[in-house]
């Protein structure tokens, strides 16, 4: 993989997250398009790169979010790991994998974000301030919208993954 593109990816994808967000908001939730990013890498590249390159791009939303870091890398490395598990069993140009992926990431990451709400309640940074506590409902509306965008997201990436040079996925020949 080439890390130089996957950089260009990842600024395009924050960028574009930060930029759009207030646009293109439906009830309240954005969607999440840098986890589109998180999961075209782990459908294309190899396992090593995939999840390095999950827990990257987390890290990166973590450092633009008000979340405490670390709770996007995790989510994305956890996502990055049940993708990957399940990309040699299904189609990956094709917009239900696209579609499903996105909501499997999705549901990972809005659960890890809501256990990590409830086992560590928001508290007010200044008196006088409420505090910031994410909404089930608006999550899961996140979700669902981040995973209607993501076959037409997705195709598009998949037409340009060239520029990323992929290495073909070695498969493992057992034999009997």
């Amino acid at each position: 993989m080439r890390w130089f593109a996957y950089f260009i990816l990842a600024y395009v994808a924050i960028a574009l997250q930060i930029g759009l967000s207030p646009f293109v908001q439906y009830r309240g939730a954005a969607p999440n398009l840098v986890l589109l990013a998180a999961v075209f890498i782990a459908l294309n590249a190899p396992r090593d790169a995939a999840l390095l390159g999950c827990f990257c791009l987390g890290v990166m939303q973590d450092l633009v979010t008000q979340q405490q870091l670390g709770l996007f890398a995790l989510s994305y490395g956890l996502m990055g790991l049940v993708v990957f598990g399940l990309h040699q069993v299904v189609y990956r140009e094709h917009p239900l994998t696209h579609f499903s992926m996105a909501l499997v990431g999705g549901v990972i990451t809005t659960c890890v974000l809501l256990l990590q709400g409830w086992v560590h309640p928001p508290t007010a940074a200044q008196p006088g301030l409420p505090a910031i506590r994410l909404s089930p409902a608006t999550e899961f509306v996140r979700t669902a919208y981040t995973a209607v965008l993501a076959p037409v997201v997705l195709g598009v990436l998949q037409r340009v993954k060239k520029v990323f040079a992929f290495q073909p996925q070695r498969r493992k020949i057992r034999a009997w």
